[in-house]
């Protein structure tokens, strides 16, 4: 009977890692006089995610020549217990004189950061328990490292030529993503910051700055004063329908229309112009910020070239009684007959509201040219600016 061959081993291993990003590479002689690169460098390969497995293996105390059949077998303790996380079998794996390299295409997945033990079996017998050690520079990486440098530019860089995240964080119990910075225009990512400054900044020259998603809970949440800050305008649009008459005596007449605007005509009463107005209802804050009223757009008809708006007035209640004016314009305007119009207004004085001083009032002088002719109000838009 032919003797089984068993490897009484003094087996010397080597594993070379640079998982830091699924990399399988060893290091080579130091290269002189290399430049570091001056702009980004486009991939056409991605490494794959492998590891190089470098050993000596003795039988009966001599150096193995020849091929043996390899099992290597990856466990998350220190005992090789259980069931491996993975096995990677090589078959046929040349041996010379006792030396032998292998690469194991592994789980990147595996390799995150927790311990990792790997068992090699040859021709059938175990061999030992080794812990998985990484290289020094892929220290970076495990929990609870810190990579520390003084420079002008990045300290980490992460690019994703796909379709899918540049960065994924999750946290079971606090923030997923912590930042801070001490400069005063500068951002830290969770929103603490010791300068003064950014909380949080996001920015995209043609799609989403900062994108908020929860199923159920809160999406994007402000905290502190609650201020959230725009340079985005917001506009508010008022119907037609909601005008009524400044003096309740005037023979003034209304006539809504089915799309929110109203006809209005002078009526019986003497003279060609009459006094309206148009309530409306803004918000003196948004989020903590203050509601800026930066334009008004009027939209109208006029029945004939004799019918129109001869003034437009916007003012700012400071308290009972009393108020600033915003504009008080007193250019006639009208349309051709059956033709729509509209006009604009900067509002650039008096026209901050706060959550002390939000009442507005907006009001028409319309011009006719008859007791029947009108004045068609579609609607008025007013333009709100937050920073």
């Amino acid at each position: 009977m032919k003797g089984k061959r068993i490897p009484t081993v003094t087996l010397v291993l080597g594993l070379l890692l640079a998982l830091a990003a699924g990399l399988g590479l060893a290091q080579g002689p130091e290269v002189q006089n290399e430049t570091s690169p001056q702009a980004e460098v486009s991939l056409s390969a991605v490494v794959g995610s492998k590891i190089s497995y470098q050993g000596v293996l003795k039988e009966n105390g001599n150096p193995v020549t020849g091929n043996r059949d390899m099992v290597f077998r990856f466990y998350d303790n220190s005992s090789c217990s259980g069931s491996p996380l993975q096995s990677v079998t090589k078959h046929n794996v040349p041996v010379d004189n006792g030396l032998f390299s292998v690469d194991l295409s592994v789980s990147q997945s595996h390799f995150n950061g927790q311990g990792v033990w790997l068992r090699v079996q040859v021709e059938g017998t175990n061999l030992g328990c080794e812990e998985i050690l990484p290289v020094p520079y892929a220290l970076s990486l495990r929990p609870g490292a810190v990579i520390n440098h003084t420079t002008t530019s990045a300290v980490l860089n992460v690019f994703n030529q796909g379709n899918g995240w540049g960065l994924d964080a999750y946290s079971k119990g606090h923030d997923a993503v912590h930042g801070r910075s001490d400069a005063s225009n500068h951002a830290g990512v969770s929103g603490t910051n010791s300068g003064g400054g950014i909380g949080v900044y996001g920015y995209s020259g043609s799609g989403t700055g900062v994108y908020g998603s929860s199923g159920t809970s809160v999406a994007i949440r402000a905290a502190g004063t609650g201020i959230i800050q725009s340079s985005a305008k917001s506009y508010v649009w008022i119907s037609g329908n909601n005008l009524r008459k400044k003096h309740s005596t005037d023979s003034t007449q209304f006539e809504l229309d089915r799309y929110g605007g109203v006809k209005v005509r002078r009526g019986t009463d003497g003279g060609t112009t009459r006094d309206v107005m148009l309530p409306v209802i803004l918000p003196g804050q948004l989020y903590g910020q203050n509601v800026t009223l930066t334009g008004i757009d009027v939209y109208f008809k006029s029945q004939s070239d004799f019918d129109g708006i001869g003034g437009t007035f916007v003012r700012r209640q400071t308290e009972a009684g009393s108020g600033v004016t915003i504009i008080s314009d007193g250019t006639d305007r009208s349309c051709p007959a059956g033709t729509s119009c509209s006009y604009h207004l900067n509002l650039t004085q008096n026209n901050e509201l706060s959550d002390e001083q939000g009442v507005v009032y907006i009001a028409f002088q319309l011009f006719f040219a008859g007791a029947d002719t009108y004045v068609q109000i579609g609607g008025v838009r007013l333009t709100l600016e937050h920073e």
